[in-house]
């Protein structure tokens, strides 16, 4: 239930999982010149489109997908070209040190983050390329762009409107029965008819923590399928979706979570209690650098814009 920890790893693997055996010759973008092809564009997002549903809603987000996918890669080549005309580069001696801090930050050493990469389709050499990109990025922008320095009263007032809403954590119970990803469609019509079972047995009057004891595959079983008080960012998606948006006392509709770990899941919260401010003392700094952060992000689509009037972009996708 909880999130993968490999996540950053997953937002780092930009670049292909794998070369199509067809041969995709059409060009989706020529900027300044140097080619984009559509299976680069295939390519950047290739998990997300092998997971499309199929008819036309599916065709409709693969269309989005590689527009989001082309403007990426656009921005990317005008970011090198910058870089390159201004005699920016990243060594690689340095990038390498990046790849070998990214194993240390996920605990492992370069075998076992080779074996890592390997398991998801990656390579040594695309999170490296990956890197490289970002460190361009990052000092095309250092070159271009000057820090702004973020006031005291911007801090107070930052930290005034964090605290307009409480936060809140939320006690839940949590019913999982399994159906992973490519399972048997008997199997899966299976899963489907216990959980609806177990809904049924909650709506007629039984509690909760007794049909997960009975019926629930998740790890809280024995303990009536009690997950605890958490808060957001610390729960599957979907779970915290649904658990944030019960009342104490309500129950969800069966949430279906796809993938190796999928099933169905309920959800029933009993408690929810807001959240202490933090002290301005102990948070400053964080809210200081998270309007730093966004002062960057904002310089950077203002930066990549000017960028994009002044290049030539033919786009054929």
């Amino acid at each position: 239930m909880f999130r993968p920890l490999m996540r950053r790893l997953w937002l780092l693997a930009l670049l292909p999982l794998a070369a199509s055996a067809e041969i995709k010759d059409r060009i989706a973008a020529v900027v300044n010149g140097t080619p984009i092809t559509l299976s680069e564009v295939e390519d950047r997002v290739a998990p997300e489109l092998a997971r499309l549903p199929d008819g036309r809603t599916g065709e409709t987000q693969r269309k989005e997908l590689l527009r989001q996918a082309l403007t990426q890669l656009i921005d990317e080549q005008l970011v090198q070209s910058e870089a390159s005309s201004l005699g920016i580069d990243v060594g690689e001696d340095e990038l390498q040190r990046l790849v070998e801090q990214l194993a240390k930050e996920n605990h492992m050493d370069m075998a076992q983050f080779r074996q890592a990469l390997a398991q998801q389709g990656l390579t040594v050499d695309s999170i490296r390329e990956t890197l490289k990109k970002q460190q361009l990025m990052m000092r095309l922008l250092q070159y271009k762009v000057k820090p702004r320095k973020v006031s005291d009263e911007e801090v107070q007032a930052a930290y005034a409107n964090m605290n307009k809403s409480a936060e809140y954590e939320v006690r839940a119970r949590d019913i999982f029965i399994s159906s992973p990803g490519g399972a048997a469609p008997a199997q899966e019509a299976a899963a489907r008819a216990k959980a609806d079972a177990a809904l049924r047995r909650i709506r007629a009057g039984e509690s909760f923590a007794r049909v997960a004891r009975d019926v629930s595959d998740g790890p809280t079983a024995k303990e009536g399928g009690d997950l605890g008080y958490f808060r957001r960012g610390q729960m599957l998606s979907q779970l915290e979706q649904a658990a944030f948006a019960l009342q104490p006392g309500e129950i969800s509709n069966l949430i279906r979570v796809t993938g190796d770990h999928g099933g169905y899941h309920l959800v029933v919260v009993e408690d929810r209690r807001p959240l202490p401010p933090r002290p301005l003392s102990e948070v400053q700094e964080e809210i200081r650098n998270r309007l730093a952060g966004e002062s960057i992000t904002k310089e950077r689509e203002h930066y990549l814009s000017q960028l994009r009037k002044i290049a030539q972009v033919d786009d054929k996708l």
